[in-house]
C-alpha cells in the first residue's frame, strides 16, 4: 500500500467535507451537517489514492474513523470562520501543487485522477482548506516555534545513535487473543494462516478478524525496531525474509500472524557508504530508441532527463541508498558497476530496466542537529494542535445520527 506524503506537522491530510444536498445526514457539528455522501466520497478517494482494499473500505470501522475525521475538519473550518481567517485561491493552488510535488506527480495529475474516477475535485480542495486554515490558527496562537533546548537535541541524538543501527522491519499483524477459549483462538489463527497461504488478502483478513489496535488499518504496524514488540514475536523476526508470512506465534495473551513486508539490515556504524542510484523503466517497444539515446549521452544528468521524458512512473533518481541496506538483488546488479556506467537492459516482464550508479560516498545516517531540532519542534506543535482540537471538540455540539 502506497503511503502518501501529505503531511502538515507530521499529520496526514485526511477528511473531506462536502455539502449535504439530498443525502442522508450522519452528523451535525454546531448545526452544520456532514452527510453520508461526504463519508462515501472520502472513502472513494482513499480507495483510489491509497489503494485501500475493498473489504477495508466497506467496514464500519473505516466509516466511523472517516466520520470522526470529518467532524474534526468541520470544527477547524468553523474555528477559522470565527477568527475571520480566510484562504486565497493561490494558497489552495499551492497546497495542491505541494501535494503533487511530494508524491512525485506532474502538475495537474490530481485533477486527472479525480476526473477519471468520477470524484468531485472540490472534495480534495475542501480537505486541503481545512488543514491550511488550521495551520494559520496554530501560527496565530504560536507566533514563535516551540522552544527546543540543546539538552533535548543532544538527548534525541543519543537516542537515535542507538536506534538507527538496529535492524528495522516493516510489518503487518493479525492478533487473536486467547479470550476464554485458547483452543478456539488457536483454531481460528490456524485457519487464517491457511487462508492467507491460499491467496486471501492479508489486509482484508486483518480488518475482518484481528483484535489488535491495527485492525482498522489492515494490520499495518509500519516500521518496527527491536524492543517494540512482544519477545515471542521479536525472536521470530530475524529469521524471516521480506514478503514472508510467519506461522502462528503464541504470545503472552494471544496468537499473532506476522507479515514481513520489508526489512532493513543492522549497521555497524552511523557512517556508511551510500550510492546515488537512478533507474529507467521503459516499455519494451521503446528499447531500441532509448538505448540509442543512452549511448549518445552516457552521464547521469542526461540519464535522469531521459527517465523523465521516456520512462514509466518510478523512473528517475532513487536518491542516496545505504549500501548495507539495499535490496539484495539491486546490490548484486550494482556492486561491480563503476560510477557513471549504465547497467541494462534488464528484462522485468512488462518493461526493461536500466540502472545507473551516479555517485558513491560516505554519509551519516543520523540527521544533523538542525533537522533534529525541526523534528522536535514539529512534535511539540503536534501536541499543541491536539490539545487545541481536543478543547474545541469539548466545546462543540456534536450529534451523530
Amino acid at each position: 500500500m502506497k503511503v502518501w506524503k501529505i503531511f502538515v506537522f507530521g499529520v496526514l491530510f485526511t477528511g473531506i467535507i462536502g455539502t449535504a444536498c439530498a443525502y442522508e445526514i450522519v452528523a451535525t457539528v454546531n448545526d452544520e451537517v456532514i452527510s453520508d455522501y461526504d463519508v462515501s466520497t472520502r472513502i472513494k478517494m482513499m480507495e483510489v489514492l491509497m489503494k485501500m482494499p475493498a473489504e477495508m473500505s466497506k467496514s464500519a470501522k473505516t466509516r466511523q474513523k472517516v466520520l470522526d475525521t470529518l467532524i474534526d475538519e468541520q470544527i477547524k473550518m468553523q474555528e477559522a470562520a470565527a477568527r475571520n481567517i480566510e484562504l486565497t485561491e493561490e494558497e489552495v493552488a499551492h497546497g495542491i501543487a505541494y501535494l503533487e510535488e511530494q508524491n512525485q506527480m506532474a502538475p495537474g495529475t490530481l485533477q486527472k485522477i479525480f476526473k477519471d474516477n468520477k470524484i468531485d475535485f472540490d472534495t480534495l480542495e475542501r480537505q486541503i482548506k481545512s488543514d491550511l486554515v488550521w495551520l494559520k490558527i496554530l501560527r496565530s496562537e504560536n507566533e514563535k516555534p516551540p522552544v527546543v533546548t540543546d539538552a533535548e537535541i543532544q538527548a534525541e541524538q543519543d537516542k537515535l545513535k542507538k536506534e538507527v543501527v538496529k535492524p528495522a522491519y516493516l510489518l503487518a499483524e493479525i492478533y487473536i487473543p486467547f479470550g476464554k477459549d485458547k483452543a478456539a483462538a488457536q483454531n481460528q489463527v490456524n485457519a487464517l494462516f491457511d487462508q492467507i497461504v491460499a491467496g486471501t488478502s492479508f489486509p482484508e483478513l486483518a480488518l475482518a478478524h484481528s483484535k489488535g489496535s491495527t485492525a482498522s488499518a489492515g494490520g499495518d504496524l509500519g516500521w518496527v525496531r527491536p524492543g517494540k514488540m512482544e519477545k515471542a514475536v521479536e525472536d521470530v523476526l530475524p529469521r524471516m525474509n521480506a514478503g514472508q508470512l510467519s506461522k502462528p506465534i503464541e504470545g503472552k495473551d494471544g496468537y499473532y500472524l506476522i507479515l514481513m513486508r520489508e526489512q532493513q539490515k543492522p549497521l555497524t556504524s552511523t557512517d556508511v557508504e551510500a550510492w546515488d542510484v537512478s533507474q529507467l523503466l521503459i516499455p519494451k517497444d521503446k528499447l531500441v530508441s532509448v538505448m540509442t539515446e543512452i549511448q549518445k549521452n552516457p552521464d547521469c544528468a542526461a540519464f535522469n532527463a531521459l527517465a523523465e521524458k521516456e520512462g514509466l512512473p518510478g523512473s528517475g533518481s532513487m536518491g542516496e541508498m545505504v549500501v548495507a541496506r539495499m535490496p539484495a538483488q539491486l546490490y548484486q546488479v550494482l556492486k561491480d558497476v563503476s560510477v557513471g556506467t549504465v547497467k541494462g537492459p534488464i528484462d522485468a516482464d512488462d518493461f526493461y530496466l536500466f540502472l545507473m550508479k551516479c555517485g558513491s560516498k560516505i554519509i551519516s545516517v543520523l540527521p544533523d542537529k538542525e533537522v533534529i531540532k525541526s523534528q522536535l519542534q514539529m512534535a511539540k506543535m503536534e501536541d499543541i494542535s491536539n490539545d487545541m482540537l481536543k478543547e474545541l471538540r469539548q466545546n462543540a455540539v456534536i450529534e451523530k445520527k
